[in-house]
This record gives structure tokens, sequence and C-alpha cells, in this order.
């Protein structure tokens, strides 16, 4: 089992149960996007909230809607997928736990993707600390 580099200072993020979050750490900041499984939405309309962080500018916490500054997101059974953006669930054929043995570079690839989109330089991007986390 992969071990997660978080950036010592930030609480470790606890991946959503029925999910889980894709990681980067980027400039000595760490992006986390929760996902859900397939039958699963978020609690918390997300759509324009892809990501949260911990870095020092949040003061090494993380940003989240959540009480508990470590449950960055929450899977609640759902038949319909509409609170996040569309890649921030898994695909129909594929799990979290399928994602990570089969396929976890394609989610971090796309998530850098995303950063880039939104204005964020990857090119500092500390690719030891990739990760994804699954919640149980």
């Amino acid at each position: 089992m992969k071990v997660c580099n978080h950036l010592p200072q930030c609480p470790q993020p606890f991946a959503p149960k029925n999910g889980g979050i894709v990681c980067v750490t980027i400039s000595k900041t760490e992006y986390c996007k929760p996902m859900c499984n397939k039958g699963y939405d978020f609690s918390f309309l997300r759509r324009s909230r892809l990501y949260e962080t911990c870095g020092s500018t949040t003061g090494f916490t993380w940003t989240t809607q959540l009480t508990g500054e470590q449950t960055l997101a929450v899977c609640e059974p759902s038949e319909k997928a509409v609170s996040g953006a569309a890649s921030a669930y898994f695909p129909d054929n594929s799990s979290c736990l399928h994602t990570l043995a089969y396929s976890e570079p394609e989610q971090l690839n796309t998530f850098l993707e995303e950063l880039a989109e939104q204005g964020i330089d990857t090119s500092n991007h500390d690719k030891e600390a990739d990760c994804l986390i699954c919640g149980y």
C-alpha cells in the first residue's frame, strides 16, 4: 500500500467513505480533489469548488465547508451525480479502489490539468507527493 506524503504542517485529509481524494503538492501547497463513487453524490453543492487546499496561504488548515478540518467532503447515496464537477466522480465502471489499482496516473493527470486551467503554475509539482486515497 502506498503511503501518501502529505505536507507535514497540514492535518492529514480524510477521504470520504464511498469515494476518495486525489492529492498533489505544488510549491509547498497541497491540493486535494474529493471524488465520489458511482451511486453517490456530495452532501454539499461543490460544482465551483473542485478542490480544497492546505498550505502557508491557508494557515496550514484545510479549506473545507465541513466542520472538522480533516473531512474534505461527504459522499451520500444518490441516483444522480449533480453536486460536483463532471470529473469529481469515479468512472461508472471503476470505484476508488479499482482506480487506485489500475488508473491512478490518469486521475492525477486530469487533476493537474484542471489546476493549470485555473491558473495554478504546476511546474513546481512534487511528483513524490502525488496520491489517491480511498475512503472506507
